[in-house]
């Protein structure tokens, strides 16, 4: 008993990946994209998201006791099932290369502009990489003790901001045309939806109670889903659609608006430690993916694992030396290189799951 995962933790495990590809880049690119319409298109996207969760928790559901690496050997076969695996291990690599680039980004912007990067990026790999060395049973632990926080931080925010709403600010009322709120709606989804891939890594039957995990999994995807909804209100509802825009941080920016009895204000560093939260869960599960790949591979040792770490973490403070490129890059481009094969994947990997069965 002592050896199953909480299914309560490993749950909550999905509030955090879902939300750590909005900050900066997924809500700037829906609010310059849809504007007003974004309500309508975050709405819809959160209805496209359930559907891809569905599929993504059907492969979960497929041959209980193994990881995803196993269980698309079994679906493809051994050639096509390793060619996969290695891609799919080359495209989480560059995820966690973007989150370091992302965290990095972050944390000189609004916190630390005058530590140099690498430091920044160490500090943040320690834990990290400690979370990584236990196991999932210890970051599923440390995920949902840091839910509680973020909930508290959320719940606290609420009550501030819903009095400084203008509603006036959301008129006119769907101005776009409803392909581009659809399309956008899309947007959404992909940037919602995708890095839940990474729970795949941990086999089903792992887990305390895994007949009742799907409901626990999409319970907190559902909350994540109205937590959003509720930051884009406030973002268009206190500031308007075009300042909306302009901001490089929209939510932490619209943490500054938070203020208790005239007297209690700046509090935006402690509110916005949650969108920390999201960067460390989800470099952990990077990070846990290519060690599960590794010991998939029997390639597992501590030494090549923490190079591999180096050079992401080189490749991060080098690529984009230009943080204008480097941000327009990952608004065009990135999220489509990264949904489209795991989007890809998920479907025919149900197919093939059917046909199967």
């Amino acid at each position: 008993m002592n050896t199953k995962i909480s299914k309560k933790g490993f749950s909550s495990i999905c509030y955090f990946l879902t939300e750590v590809m909005f900050l900066k880049v997924g809500t700037t690119h829906i609010l310059n994209s849809s504007k007003t319409g974004c309500i309508l298109s975050i709405i819809l996207g959160s209805i496209f998201s359930l559907i891809i969760l569905f599929f993504i928790l059907k492969i979960f559901n497929y041959e209980k006791d193994l990881s995803i690496f196993k269980k698309i050997e079994k679906i493809y076969g051994k050639v096509f099932g390793n060619i996969i695996n290695f891609l799919l291990c080359i495209l989480f690599t560059l995820f966690f290369i973007y989150l370091l680039y992302s965290i990095n980004s972050y944390v000189q912007n609004k916190y630390l502009d005058k530590t140099p990067s690498y430091i920044i990026i160490i500090l943040f790999l320690i834990p990290c990489i400690w979370c990584v060395f236990s196991d999932i049973k210890v970051i599923s632990k440390v995920s949902l003790s840091l839910f509680f926080i973020s909930i508290l931080m959320v719940l606290f925010s609420v009550i501030n901001l819903f009095i400084k709403i203008d509603f006036d600010n959301f008129k006119p009322f769907f101005n776009e045309s409803f392909i581009n709120i659809l399309k956008n709606s899309f947007i959404f989804a992909s940037y919602f939806v995708t890095p839940t891939f990474l729970i795949l890594t941990t086999p089903k039957n792992m887990i305390f109670d895994s007949n009742n995990v799907n409901k626990d999994i999409t319970k907190f995807f559902i909350l994540s889903e109205i937590n959003y909804l509720c930051i884009f209100i406030f973002i268009i509802g206190i500031f308007g659609i075009n300042l909306s825009r302009i901001f490089a941080y929209p939510e932490y920016s619209l943490m500054k608006k938070i203020n208790y009895f005239d007297f209690i204000q700046h509090v935006e560093n402690i509110t916005t430690t949650s969108f920390l939260y999201c960067f460390f869960i989800s470099s952990v599960m990077s990070l846990n993916f290519l060690k599960e790949y590794l010991k998939y591979i029997n390639r597992f040792k501590k030494i090549p694992f923490f190079i591999i770490i180096g050079i992401c973490l080189i490749i991060s403070l080098n690529l984009f030396k230009s943080t204008t490129i480097g941000y327009n890059f990952i608004v065009k481009y990135y999220i489509y290189i990264f949904f489209i094969p795991i989007f890809t994947l998920v479907i025919l990997s149900n197919i093939l799951i059917k046909y199967k069965n």
